[in-house]
C-alpha cells in the first residue's frame, strides 16, 4: 500500500479581490478523501514552500494527493504545487502543472481547445459574456456579464481588476460535465443546471453563496433526459477538452448549446471541487461509483 499525504491549501488569512477568503479552504475535501485511504496523512498550508518541503521531509510519501488550489491565497499559485512534486520527481494526483497553467488562462484555453477542433463560442458577436480571463470559481460574473453591445461591453471590462475574455453567449442548456481515469477519459458524469426565475448563468453567487437567490435558481440535476445524439455530442467534446489541455486524473468541463443544440465548451476546470457530496465527488456517485472507488483509482494511477 502506498503512503500517501494528502496536501491541500487552507484559507488564506486575507485576499486582494472580492473573493470570499473560504473559497480556498480544502479542509473538508481533503478530509474527505483521506476517509478513502485510512493510513494517510492529512496537512494543510497557507502555501509557503517551506511548509511544502519540510511535510515532504517528515512524511517521504510514495504518492500526494494533490488538493492546492490557491497557495497563500493566489489563484495565479495553483500550478506551482504541482510544478514542485514534478521538480522532485514525487508522484501526485490529478493533472500536471502545465494543464494547471494552461487551464488558468480562459484565452490561452480557447486557443489550444480550437487548435483541436474543439467547439469553443465565437467572439464578434452579440449576445455575449464578459468574463475574467486568468480567474476561476466564476469569480467577476453576475447578470451584468451579459452583454447585448458594446457600451455594455465597456462597462463590464471596466468592473474587472484584470484581463477579459468576450464570447457569444450561448441560449441553450448547459451542462456540468465530470470526466475521470486511470490514463484517459474513460468515464463521464453529466449534470446539467436547470436555470430559474429569470437566471440566465452561473454566477460568483450561484456558487459560492448558499443562501444567495442565485444558488436557488440553479440547481444541478444529474437526471435530466439526454437523447442519445446530444449525450454522445457532449462526450465528445469534454473528451476532446480533456486529450487538448492534457488533463490527467480527473476533469471538470462546462459545455453550453447553442440556439441549434449543438456543444460548446465554456470552461475546463482540471482542479475541480473535491468537497464531500458536491463537484467531483457528487459526480462520480451520481455515475454510480463509491467515492472510495474513485480516490484509490487516482492514487494508483498517480
Amino acid at each position: 500500500m502506498s503512503k500517501v499525504l494528502v496536501l491541500h491549501t487552507l484559507a488564506p488569512l486575507s485576499t486582494t479581490s472580492d473573493r470570499d477568503p473560504g473559497e480556498f479552504d480544502l479542509q473538508a475535501a481533503a478530509h474527505g478523501v483521506a476517509q478513502a485511504l485510512p493510513d494517510a496523512v492529512v496537512a494543510g498550508i497557507r502555501g509557503d514552500i517551506r511548509e511544502i518541503l519540510n511535510l515532504l521531509e517528515a512524511h517521504r510519501p510514495d504518492v500526494v494527493f494533490n488538493a492546492c488550489e490557491a497557495p497563500l491565497g493566489r489563484t495565479d499559485r495553483e500550478a506551482h504545487a504541482a510544478a514542485l512534486f514534478e521538480w522532485l520527481g514525487i508522484r501526485f494526483t490529478g493533472s500536471g502543472s502545465e494543464t494547471l497553467a494552461v487551464c488558468r488562462r480562459k484565452d490561452v484555453t480557447n486557443a489550444v481547445l480550437a487548435a483541436h477542433g474543439v467547439p469553443v463560442p465565437r467572439t464578434g458577436v452579440f449576445p455575449c459574456i464578459v468574463k475574467p480571463a486568468d480567474e476561476d470559481g466564476s469569480a467577476g460574473i453576475n447578470a451584468a456579464s451579459i452583454c447585448e453591445d458594446e457600451l455594455a461591453v465597456g462597462r463590464a471590462k471596466a468592473l474587472l481588476p484584470g484581463p477579459a475574455i468576450v464570447q457569444e453567449f450561448l441560449p441553450g442548456r448547459e451542462f456540468a460535465v465530470a470526466v475521470w481515469g486511470a490514463r484517459g477519459p474513460d468515464h463521464i458524469s453529466i449534470g446539467e443546471t436547470r436555470f430559474c426565475n429569470g437566471l440566465r448563468l452561473i454566477t460568483y453567487a450561484a456558487k459560492w453563496d448558499l443562501d444567495s437567490a442565485d444558488f436557488a435558481n440553479s440547481p444541478l440535476d444529474y437526471h435530466t433526459p439526454l437523447d442519445r445524439p446530444l449525450r454522445e455530442a457532449i462526450e465528445n467534446a469534454a473528451r476532446g477538452a480533456w486529450r487538448a489541455v492534457r488533463a490527467r486524473g480527473y476533469l471538470r468541463v462546462d459545455i453550453r448549446l447553442d440556439d441549434a443544440g449543438n456543444p460548446f465548451v465554456l470552461d475546463v476546470n482540471p482542479n475541480p471541487e473535491l468537497g464531500p457530496g458536491v463537484g467531483i465527488c457528487r459526480a462520480v456517485q451520481e455515475a454510480g461509483w463509491t467515492w472510495e472507488r474513485f480516490v484509490r483509482l487516482q492514487v494508483e494511477s498517480a
